[in-house]
């Protein structure tokens, strides 16, 4: 598979051996364990081939390393922590894999302007450890935080749980400091709040999955710490309720930090694949909403809200973590989703987005396309005999209209077989999504896995500009080559 129209100028030798004159013997990887390793990312669908994989330590490593692929028309793939979900990190086609790992410094954390800045390689979790250290917090939070890393999180816009209160990745970028194509730095990494002078280019490479540059280091929102957080799990009958529910914690003016919702599905994989998950309720129920506020005062917030979603007949049972023991257990049942679907079997996976108004007619329209239910045990294998064997199971961020659909078959099942009997399905909800106006990618990218379908998010014009866009920030087309569209 070829993604790049590149025609490279030397040889890989007589590269690897100028590559590690610049980082050294031993940050110059091309053992074909280490080239597996780092050549892909968590989606396994393409064989990782990449030429090398060079381990930088500063940004001048960085910008001398593209200088030279960019005089030598080598493709560069950037890697983070490689828990992407669409093929935005991986090397198939000889690519020199930029791995930023060594580059793991956080290197000023300011009390009083709220800001952390950390070079592109710290891991997320150590961003919130850090803030932690010094009585603040950092919001992201992402299933992934203890080996994602933060030039990934900002090259792909991460979101997280915590977005519908502090909001994504962009939310917390104030500055960046990127290496460009041709190896040059643009350092725009000032932790100013305000600045309108003019246009504010780092959102260009947010979100940009490493096509315009590789982000080196950025200056991040740092929060006052959440005080008295309450957590509430919640059993409810039908979907339409969740969006209601959502209305009525606004209507009460609760500070919601997070809301998500899984379907009963997810919940019974959950309990049968992850080793120590329980349920707190006695009946299994077709639908749940996890949903964590912050209470600072001295009323019981979540007591009252409960107390209205069962007179509203808006859930059928709820209970409130207790201690931090069930804290931690509640959140298991929704970030443990993930794990337990890649014990369970095969999994394919859309994350998809909506206008929070639309979701409950979009679930409607998607009953009707599948025929069926969807969130049933008995009907959570589709009907059509194309598809037979698939479980379609729901979860995900609802308070931001962000929804994960994951069509799982058995492990035993051809894996060819399935991925083109979830294809079926998969294009069939992109049409819909498109009748809704949502995008068919919420917080993963599109990398190589939903180039294909970025035709059901964006329209030709916008495709254009971005493809100009590339052009102009990377003419040679070394970076990330292949990835969101074809040039």
């Amino acid at each position: 598979m070829t993604h790049s129209h590149l025609t490279p100028k030397v040889s890989a030798d007589i590269a690897v051996k100028h590559l590690r004159s610049i980082v050294g013997e031993s940050y110059v990887l091309t053992g074909s364990a280490d080239l597996k390793t780092w050549g892909t990312d968590w989606t396994k669908v393409y064989e990782p081939k990449p030429m090398c994989i060079v381990l930088p330590l500063t940004t001048t490593d960085v910008s001398k390393i593209l200088a030279y692929c960019h005089d030598n028309e080598l493709a560069v793939t950037p890697s983070g922590g490689r828990t992407g979900l669409c093929a935005g990190a991986v090397a198939s086609d000889g690519e020199v894999v930029l791995s930023l790992s060594r580059m793991s410094q956080i290197l000023n954390v300011d009390s009083t302007g709220l800001t952390i800045t950390a070079e592109a390689g710290v891991a997320t979790e150590a961003l919130q450890d850090a803030a932690k250290k010094v009585g603040l917090f950092f919001p992201l939070d992402l299933a992934s935080k203890g080996s994602c890393q933060i030039g990934g999180n900002i090259a792909t816009n991460a979101g997280g749980v915590k977005l519908i209160k502090y909001g994504g990745t962009r939310e917390q970028v104030l500055g960046i400091e990127v290496v460009l194509a041709n190896g040059s730095i643009l350092d725009m990494n000032v932790a100013l709040r305000k600045n309108n002078s003019g246009y504010d280019l780092k959102h260009l490479f947010i979100g940009s999955e490493g096509t315009l540059g590789i982000v080196t280091k950025a200056v991040l929102r740092l929060m006052p710490k959440p005080r008295n957080l309450q957590l509430a799990i919640m059993a409810v009958a039908t979907f339409e309720n969740i969006p209601k529910i959502l209305t009525e914690c606004s209507l009460a003016a609760i500070s919601v930090t997070a809301f998500e919702f899984f379907t009963q599905v997810a919940h019974k994989i959950v309990l049968a694949r992850f080793a120590g998950a329980r349920t707190p309720f006695a009946v299994i129920s077709p639908f749940y909403v996890l949903v964590e506020i912050e209470q600072p005062g001295s009323e019981p917030e979540m007591e009252s809200l409960l107390e209205k979603l069962f007179d509203a007949g808006l859930i059928t049972d709820a209970t409130i973590a207790a201690n931090s023991a069930q804290f931690r257990e509640f959140w298991g049942l929704r970030e443990n989703i993930t794990e337990s679907l890649a014990a369970h079997g095969q999994v394919r996976k859309n994350d998809i987005s909506l206008a929070i108004d639309q979701l409950d007619p979009f679930v409607k329209e998607l009953e009707k396309l599948l025929g069926r239910i969807i969130t049933t045990e008995a009907a959570s294998t589709v009907a059509s005999a194309a598809v037979d064997a698939l479980e379609l199971v729901l979860f995900g961020h609802i308070g931001d209209g962000n929804l994960h659909i994951n069509y799982v078959s058995p492990k035993e099942r051809n894996p060819k077989e399935f991925q083109a009997a979830a294809r079926l399905i998969e294009e069939e909800i992109f049409k819909l999504l498109t009748k809704f106006k949502g995008s068919i990618s919420a917080e993963h990218g599109i990398g190589l896995t939903k180039k294909k379908d970025l035709h059901f998010t964006r329209t030709a014009e916008e495709v254009a500009w971005m493809r100009q866009t590339k052009k102009m920030w990377d003419p040679k087309g070394i970076l990330n080559p292949g990835k969101i569209f074809d040039l």
